[in-house]
């Protein structure tokens, strides 16, 4: 008797036990973290959110900004997680700007990007809220490398130095919205033979002002420090700067561009939904009037482009099997994806994100440039100047 209630005990407890394991449910994803709600087109009038979320249980809180034109508006984060289905809340103190955000998240992921639906109160139509289809997306970079130095004002810095120099001095100019410090992890990556041939210098310039100006400054730069036919390496509008220093009258050894327009972005026909970048450098980057044409033909441009060494990355994306896009590689830094949903009003031509393919190798005709590396595949735009994602370019890099 006693040996039978041991077993029928072992066999209640066998039971209970998978019975509960059965029940198990996993945990809810990982959302907490920083995060922007973008969409395949622009987000209504422009506007664009930055949330930070902070999970506890199933609660959701936090912070948020939305940047509309030139005002920025703070906001709260509140909702709820719970088996999956997400309920977000943007409160604002302009009720236009405040937002529901709904979506489902498999339980236990940690995702990259979250689709679901979008719904405000400057979003209605025949008096019903209209849902709009948008991306929470992680915020993975920022565009700015620095955000507390200021990326307007002109820097020329020598931060390598070697005694007895072989080869020519090396001039690194930074892109767009940028400073001198998104060339950090770069220059910290340059190969010991590479430091001990060149003396390496820094530009950083208003990036918000002509090109043409900033092509002058770089010039006088130059020149104020004794410098000789330097080699630029410019990273994309850092490369029309080189350019027009060139066009100023400047001489180089060699100049290397990532990323560089040659031939424009059609994303600037955006640049009125683009707040931050509403300014005569970044216009003229338009691919059919002004700066860009212009260069096509400037003499002293066309003199020196045998010495141009030009390379490209492009962005890739795949659909899954809801037909939401899932970006590949899921590190591209968060401006490019948005830029590469803009691209799908173009057509869209390859891009890295924010340059099209044939514009950053520079493909027109008689253009007698040099494209000493293949196309970086998986390599978006920002990522260019980043060794770990962009092994070739410092490699490249360090031949020189």
């Amino acid at each position: 008797m006693k040996h039978l209630i041991l077993t029928l005990a072992l066999i209640v407890l066998i039971f209970s036990g998978c019975k509960k394991k059965a029940t198990d449910t996993a945990p809810e994803a990982d959302i907490s973290g920083n995060w922007e709600l973008v969409s395949q087109n622009s987000l209504y009038n422009g506007h664009f959110y930055q949330i930070q979320i902070i999970r506890n249980s199933t609660a959701l809180s936090g912070d948020a900004v939305v940047r509309v034109d030139s005002t920025r508006h703070a906001g709260l984060i509140s909702g709820s997680l719970s088996e999956g289905n997400l309920n977000m809340i943007g409160t604002f103190s302009s009720a236009a700007v405040s937002f529901n955000f709904t979506a489902y998240v498999t339980p236990g992921s940690s995702p990259a990007s979250i689709p679901g639906k979008f719904y405000s109160s400057s979003l209605v139509k025949n008096g019903k809220l209209v849902a709009t289809d948008v991306y929470l997306r992680r915020t993975l970079s920022k565009l700015n490398c620095d955000s507390t130095l200021p990326n307007n004002q002109y820097k020329f810095i020598k931060v390598l130095s070697t005694p007895n120099p072989t080869g020519p001095p090396v001039i690194f100019v930074h892109g767009m919205d940028a400073t001198l410090k998104c060339w950090d992890t770069l220059i910290m990556n340059l190969s010991a033979d590479f430091k001990l041939r060149h003396n390496v210098y820094v530009f950083q310039y208003d990036w918000k002002d002509s090109i043409t100006v900033n092509g002058r400054a770089l010039r006088d730069s130059v020149v104020a420090a004794g410098l000789a036919s330097p080699i630029l390496i410019g990273h994309s509008m850092g490369g029309l700067v080189s350019r027009a220093y060139i066009a100023s009258g400047g001489t180089i050894t060699k100049l290397v561009t990532l990323g560089t327009p040659h031939l424009g972005t059609p994303l600037v026909s955006l640049i009125n939904l683009v707040c931050f970048a509403n300014f005569p450098g970044p216009r003229q980057m338009y691919p059919y009037t002004g700066f860009i044409p212009q260069m096509l033909h400037n003499a002293l441009d066309i003199a020196n482009r045998s010495k141009y060494y030009v390379i490209a990355g492009q962005m890739t994306d795949q659909l899954d099997n809801t037909g939401h896009y899932q970006w590949l590689p899921d590190w591209a830094a968060s401006i490019d994806r948005i830029g590469y949903d803009a691209f799908l009003l173009f057509g869209p031509p390859p891009n890295d994100g924010l340059v099209p393919v044939n514009s950053a190798n520079f493909d027109t005709l008689n253009v007698p440039v040099n494209r000493p590396l293949p196309l970086q595949q998986w390599v978006d735009h920002f990522n260019l100047i980043q060794p770990g994602r962009a092994p070739q370019v410092l490699q490249f890099i360090n031949s020189l």
